[in-house]
């Protein structure tokens, strides 16, 4: 659409150029003709020819105007169809081109080679360049990434044209189908993940199933790096791209600036001539007019002296316009190479108009934009995964100091276990003992019940007095150590009890960590 634009700028300017030719040759086709006819010695100059064919001239001037007015509107009208063809086209390809971008970015970040983003180098014509087709097959030789059709008939076209768009949407429908296969492999792997820590595992088991979390996120990572260098080399690589237009755009323009000057320089040489040639057709006519013959030579009443002044200025008169035609002539060379040379300039500007719409073309095109912003995207998301790997990480660090210290709880609770289980046997053995001693003590009360009431002496009561004040000490001593026992025992019932408490606690955290489905 711009080579199209700047082709017909050239043409605007034709019409003066084709105009100004034109009425010079006819101007001098007349002197010719005028010329060519012979002096008139005998003869009168028939004014009614003449004007009849300046008429005739005048008419296929304003022809030809008309006709200039009918194509310039023609071509507007083409032009405005043209530019409709190629907005439709942008927008179709742009978003063509954008879908196969998304679904390769989202197949690599779903865990697929870096190799996939090779298919992001693909050719279009978005950038303003023209491929080598009829007009009329513009479109479709853009939207089918293509220089040419087949030359055959109208079927033949219409087969190529739905095999190549078939083959474009088989390729977009084989990215969408090995994006679903990618999604669905990283799926199961999750699944299997999710079965494997909610299925009440034991810590061995849940260990194992972070260290392959933990795999699978270096992993993730570790293609998420290779990545963003591709990308990294890709933008640099545009980067370069776009610095080499810019550098040759600051040429560009001062070649334009000199050929500007040199077109403007040419047009005025050109605009110089075409009045020379003007009042050299004005002068050939006002001495066409001086030298009409007079009634007079009609009527046959002319003397020999004025025959001979006529037959004088006749001879100055040919001897002018030769050297009119002459004159004519060369202008007319010299017009003739000044338009060839207008030609060529205008074609050199035409392609330095087109280089630099194509440099900006590039530098504000939706596909440079939306590259940049995936850059930056990917930028983020890598600074993102970045900061939630170390989070992890410490995440893990603490999860297993957390387990360590929840190993030796249990065994400090096993231990304490045990403990309990040994100090229940010893409380039931100590409680037979103080059973015994109840009622070995009862037995001696009996006794010295007896004994006192069967002897009177102070010693045997000072001997029995001894011995219960012993076996009252040994009593006592036996229920403070029944009293430490009952307590070892209510700790060890209490460090059971927070042990299921972190065990709960550290399957809540194992959940929390785990990637949704």
């Amino acid at each position: 659409m711009e080579n199209a634009d700047s082709e017909e700028e050239p043409q605007k300017k034709r019409p003066h150029s084709n105009l100004s030719l034109s009425t010079t040759d006819a101007t001098v086709a007349a002197m010719a003709r005028q010329s060519s006819i012979p002096p008139p010695n005998d003869q009168t100059v028939d004014s009614a020819v003449l004007q009849y064919e300046n008429q005739r001239l005048v008419q296929q001037l304003e022809m030809q105007k008309r006709e200039m007015h009918d194509l310039g509107s023609k071509i507007n009208e083409l032009k405005a169809k043209q530019t409709s063809y190629d907005d439709f086209f942008i927008t179709v390809n742009q978003l063509w081109n954008q879908l196969d971008d998304d679904l390769v970015l989202l197949g690599v970040l779903a865990g697929r080679s870096k190799d996939d983003l090779q298919r992001l180098d693909h050719t279009d014509y978005t950038g303003g360049s023209i491929p080598l087709c009829p007009p009329e097959e513009m479109f479709l030789c853009r939207l089918l990434n293509t220089d040419s059709f087949p030359q055959s008939g109208n079927d033949d076209i219409v087969g190529y044209v739905e095999e190549a768009l078939s083959s474009r949407r088989s390729f977009t429908l084989g990215l969408m189908k090995s994006l679903e296969d990618t999604i669905e492999a990283q799926r199961a792997k999750t699944e299997n993940i999710a079965r494997a820590l909610l299925g009440n595992p034991s810590a061995e088991d849940v260990i194992i199933q972070l260290s392959r979390i933990d795999n699978m996120m270096k992993e993730e990572a570790k293609n998420l790096s290779e990545v963003i260098d591709v990308l990294h080399l890709k933008h640099k690589e545009f980067s370069d791209q776009i610095q080499t237009y810019i550098n040759s755009h600051s040429v560009d323009e001062s070649e334009i600036n000199s050929l500007a000057g040199d077109l403007e320089e040419t047009m005025g040489e050109l605009e110089e001539t075409r009045r020379k040639l003007v009042d050299l057709k004005m002068q050939k006519d006002a001495a066409a007019r001086i030298y009409s013959p007079a009634p007079s030579a009609v009527n046959g009443s002319l003397s020999p002296e004025r025959h001979a002044d006529r037959s004088k200025g006749l001879r100055e008169l040919r001897d002018s316009v030769e050297e009119a035609k002459m004159v004519a002539a060369s202008r007319l060379s010299e017009l003739q190479d000044a338009r060839e040379e207008n030609l060529l300039l205008s074609k050199e500007l035409e392609y330095l108009q087109n280089e630099l719409k194509d440099d900006k073309h590039i530098n504000s095109s939706r596909l440079y934009h939306s590259v940049n912003d995936q850059l930056q995207h990917w930028n983020a998301e890598a600074e993102r995964y970045r900061t939630l790997t170390a989070s992890l990480q410490d995440e893990r660090l603490f999860l297993a100091r957390r387990e360590k210290e929840v190993n030796a709880r249990l065994e400090s609770a096993d231990a304490a276990r045990n403990t309990n289980d040994t100090a229940g046997s010893r409380i039931e053995e100590l409680e037979l003992q103080l059973q015994k001693c109840t009622v070995e003590k009862n037995d001696l009360q009996l006794k010295l019940e007896e004994a006192i009431q069967d002897s009177g002496r102070k010693d045997i009561k000072e001997e029995f007095r001894v011995m219960a004040s012993a076996l009252s000490k040994e009593l006592s001593m036996m229920e403070a150590q029944l009293n430490r026992w009952k307590q070892t025992a209510h700790e060890a019932v209490s460090l059971r009890d927070e042990s299921q408490s972190l065990k709960t606690l550290l399957s809540e955290k194992v959940f929390l960590l785990l990637p949704p489905c």
